[in-house]
C-alpha cells in the first residue's frame, strides 16, 4: 500500500509561486516524501520548476520527493491535496484589464480583484475554474483544495459550487499587518499577538488586537492622529512585487473608521472609487501602480533565478521557511493536528451581518475535518457599509457566469462602486469591450 502524499500543485510552472510553496513542503517532515505533480499547459515551464525542485530536495534532504511534470489534467487522479496559483490568458490577458478600463477613467494599481479589472478577470477564469472543480470532483474526490488566485472571493466561490469536498482560499495581505505589530512592538514571536479580524478578501479590517496588555488599536488611534501608519511604524514594508506602500490610505480608513484595514494600499484602494479613478488622488494617496511591463520584468527576473539555481549553488534563503501556510495546513490535515490560519470560505454565520454563502476571510481551523471558520461576529456599520456592495456584486457575477446570462453580468459591473462614474451606456461599453478582448476564453456569454 502507498502511504505516499499525492500534492498536484496546478499552475506547476510558475517561478513565482511553485519554489516557495513546495520548498516550505520539502522543510515540513510530513510532507517532504511526497509525490509533487506540476501541471501546467506550460509543459516546459513546469520542467523547469521540477529540475530546480528535484536539486533543492537533496540539498534539504527531501530524498523521498518525487517529481512529475505534466500538461495532462488526468493527473489529478488520486490527488490528496490540489494547491491552485494560475492566470488564465497570462500577461497578455492581464493587460487588458487594466488598459480598457484606464479609458474609461478607472486606474487600476493591480486589478485582479474588484473593479472593472477584477470583473474581467474573474469571467476569463471562470470556465477554467468550473472544469477544474468537475475534474478534481471526478478524478480525485475528498482531495483538500487550497486556492491563490484571484479574484479570491469569486473564484474560490466557483470552487464551492463545483466542488463538494475541502476548499479555502488564501492569501498573506494579513501577514503584513501582523509583521509590523510584532515590529512596533517589539515581540519575539507572533503567537504574543491576540487579532481579531474579519471582512472579505483583499479588504479586511482588524476590530481588535493585543500585544500582551497593550491595546493596539487603542494605542495606535491616538498616535495616528498626529502621523501616519508608515511613520508611526517607521518602515514601509514591501509587498511582493517590491512596491512599499506608504498607508496613506490605511491612515485615512483608520481615522475614518476606528478599526484597522488590511495596510496594503495598493489593494485597499480599489474598492475606493475616490481612490482609483482620479490620478489627483493616486498622486496624493502615493499610491504605485503596477504595470503589465513591471510584472514582466518580475516574471523575467524570476525564471533568471530559478535557472541560476540549476547552473550555482542554491542559496540559503531558499532552505528556509516562507511566511505562506499551505505547508501548515497540509500537515495539520495530515497528521490530524490544529492549525489557525487566515482563510476564504462561505459565510455561514462566522460574519453575522454579511450574506450567508459570501466567500468571507475570517480565522479558520484546519484539522482532519478540514476547514471550519472561526466566528467573527458583526463588522462595525461603516465597514459594513464598505463592504455591502461587494458583497451583491460579486456573487452575483459569479451566479450570471453559471446562467450565462449577460445582462446579469453588465448588472454587477453597474453595482461595483468605481464605476460609479460611469453613466448605463459607458458601463455596457466599457464590459463589452473587456467581453471582446478576453472572447477566446469565455463561453458563458
Amino acid at each position: 500500500m502507498n502511504n505516499r502524499l499525492k500534492i498536484v500543485m496546478v499552475g506547476g510552472g510558475s517561478v513565482a509561486w511553485v519554489p516557495n510553496i513546495i520548498r516550505d513542503m520539502l522543510l515540513t517532515p510530513s510532507i517532504a516524501g511526497a509525490e509533487f505533480v506540476l501541471l501546467d499547459i506550460d509543459k516546459k515551464a513546469a520542467q523547469l520548476t521540477q529540475a530546480m525542485l528535484t536539486k533543492l530536495a537533496r540539498e534539504v534532504g527531501a530524498d523521498g520527493a518525487k517529481f512529475v511534470a505534466t500538461d495532462r489534467r488526468d493527473c489529478l487522479k488520486g490527488a490528496d491535496y490540489v494547491v491552485i496559483a494560475i492566470s488564465t490568458g497570462g500577461l497578455d490577458a492581464m493587460a487588458h484589464d487594466l488598459s480598457i478600463p484606464e479609458k474609461f477613467g478607472v486606474y487600476h494599481t493591480v486589478g485582479d480583484t474588484s473593479g472593472p479589472g477584477g470583473w474581467a478577470r474573474l469571467v476569463r477564469n471562470f470556465d477554467v475554474f468550473v472544469s477544474l472543480g468537475k475534474d478534481i470532483k471526478r478524478l480525485a474526490p475528498g482531495a483538500v483544495v487550497l486556492n491563490y488566485t484571484n479574484p479570491m472571493t469569486a473564484l474560490t466561490d466557483i470552487l464551492c459550487r463545483v466542488y463538494d469536498g475541502p476548499v479555502v482560499g488564501l492569501c498573506h495581505g494579513l501577514f503584513e499587518n501582523l509583521e509590523l505589530f510584532k515590529r512596533l512592538y517589539k515581540l519575539d514571536e507572533e503567537k504574543e499577538l491576540a487579532v481579531h479580524y474579519g471582512g472579505i478578501n483583499h479588504f479586511f479590517w482588524i476590530t481588535r488586537a493585543h500585544a500582551g496588555q497593550t491595546d493596539i488599536l487603542a494605542d495606535l488611534q491616538k498616535r495616528v492622529q498626529r502621523q501616519s501608519m508608515t511613520q508611526i511604524m517607521n518602515n514601509g514594508y514591501a509587498d511582493p512585487m517590491g512596491h512599499a506602500s506608504v498607508r496613506e490610505v490605511a491612515t485615512e480608513l483608520f481615522r475614518i473608521t476606528g478599526v484597522m484595514p488590511y495596510l496594503g494600499d495598493r489593494h485597499t484602494s480599489e474598492f475606493f472609487p475616490w481612490y482609483i479613478t482620479s490620478k489627483q488622488n493616486l498622486k496624493k494617496y502615493k499610491l504605485i501602480r503596477t504595470t503589465i511591463a513591471d510584472r514582466r520584468r518580475g516574471r523575467a527576473q524570476a525564471e533568471k533565478y530559478v535557472k541560476s539555481m540549476l547552473t550555482g549553488d542554491i542559496p540559503p534563503n531558499m532552505k528556509r521557511r516562507t511566511r505562506e501556510t499551505a505547508a501548515d495546513i497540509i500537515d495539520a490535515h495530515s497528521q490530524g493536528k490544529t492549525f489557525i490560519d487566515v482563510g476564504n470560505a462561505p459565510n455561514t454565520g462566522q460574519i453575522s451581518n454579511l450574506p450567508q454563502g459570501l466567500v468571507v476571510e475570517t480565522a479558520v481551523r484546519v484539522d482532519r475535518n478540514g476547514f471550519t471558520p472561526i466566528g467573527f461576529g458583526a463588522l462595525p456599520p461603516v465597514v459594513k457599509g464598505f463592504i455591502d456592495p461587494y458583497a451583491q456584486c460579486l456573487p452575483m457575477l459569479v451566479d450570471a457566469c453559471f446562467a450565462k446570462d449577460k445582462q446579469l453580468a453588465m448588472q454587477a459591473l453597474r453595482l461595483d462602486p468605481v464605476c460609479a462614474h460611469l453613466n448605463g451606456e459607458q458601463v455596457l461599453e466599457l464590459g463589452d469591450r473587456l467581453l471582446g478582448a478576453h472572447r477566446k476564453f469565455i463561453t458563458a456569454f
